[in-house]
């Protein structure tokens, strides 16, 4: 009897014994790592020229800093992917980068608005990626190239209420279209006459307004974010009176700015490997000084 109840309590003792979970290792330790990388078209509003390409560097963190990046083309035409070098750049000099489209010019019948508006629902919609792909959310700078030096300075003079925009950053950029229609007639009056919707010329107190009203010279202020700006001396396209200008305005202003000129060099240099590095290493600077 006594060795059958010993049989009875063994098998007992045997099948709890068996039923208790196998211990667990732990997880790997370390922050995780996280990699370069390029995501490209990401849609931030219903039109099919609302895309964006989003470049994430390496090893990013929470305090990593967002640059949005606006393309030129007179604002009827142009792409993001002519200002890829841009990404790159900034991205292997540790940004967040957002390299936009947008829609084009004759779509509307405020074209400028529909293109500041689109700026802004790509700033707002980028932010807002911040903790899903890592990077500061809370604060960005925003640059461009011709008309999109021109879209980038109008979105930091006009639509930083909120103060999220640092400094921006303006390469060959129109500052002052009431200007422009007076000393480059053939090229940009039939630019800008659909682009703001009436002719500058014969000037009208309507025109001159409206003119003025979607230029950064005008629209800057004494709290306006810090500007730095690049063109070339030989620029026939947009003259560099344009930078000159806003820059002289900014130092009446007390705004921090800076002027970058290229010497014997036209509207862009994208093919000169010594000033592209000098750009994107004078931007690199210009940002992270202004935190």
């Amino acid at each position: 009897m006594r060795s059958q109840l010993f049989l009875i309590i063994t098998i007992l003792l045997y099948t709890f014994s068996s039923c208790e979970p196998s211990p667990v290792d732990p997880p790997p330790g370390g922050p995780v790592i996280l990699r370069d990388t390029t995501i490209v078209n990401i849609p931030y509003g219903p039109d099919a020229s609302q895309k964006l390409d989003l470049g994430l560097p390496a090893n990013r963190t929470s305090n990593t800093p967002l640059v949005v990046v606006v393309h030129g083309g007179g604002w009827a035409t142009g792409d993001k992917g002519e200002l890829n070098w841009l990404l790159n750049g900034l991205k292997q000099r540790g940004f967040t980068v957002a390299n936009i489209n947008y829609r084009l010019s004759l779509n509307s019948t405020d074209n400028y608005k529909m293109q500041v508006d689109d700026l802004d629902s790509a700033v707002q919609f980028t932010l807002r990626q911040a903790v899903l792909h890592t990077f500061n959310g809370q604060k960005l700078y925003i640059t461009g190239h011709s008309a999109g030096g021109h879209l980038a300075l109008c979105y930091a003079y006009t639509r930083n209420a909120a103060g999220k925009v640092k400094a921006a950053g303006s390469l060959a950029g129109p500052t002052d279209l009431f200007a422009m229609s007076y000393y480059n007639f053939n090229i940009y009056n039939p630019l800008l006459n659909p682009y703001l919707g009436m002719p500058l010329i014969p000037v009208t107190s309507a025109s001159e307004q409206r003119y003025k009203n979607c230029s950064p010279q005008y629209q800057v202020t004494a709290s306006s974010p810090a500007t730095i700006f690049f063109h070339g001396e030989l620029d026939i396209i947009v003259n560099p009176d344009q930078s000159s200008g806003l820059y002289t305005k900014l130092g009446t202003l007390n705004v921090d700015r800076k002027l970058i000129s290229y010497p014997l060099t036209f509207h862009d240099w994208w093919a000169d490997g010594v000033k592209v590095t000098n750009t994107l290493d004078e931007l690199k600077t210009w940002f992270n000084n202004h935190p």
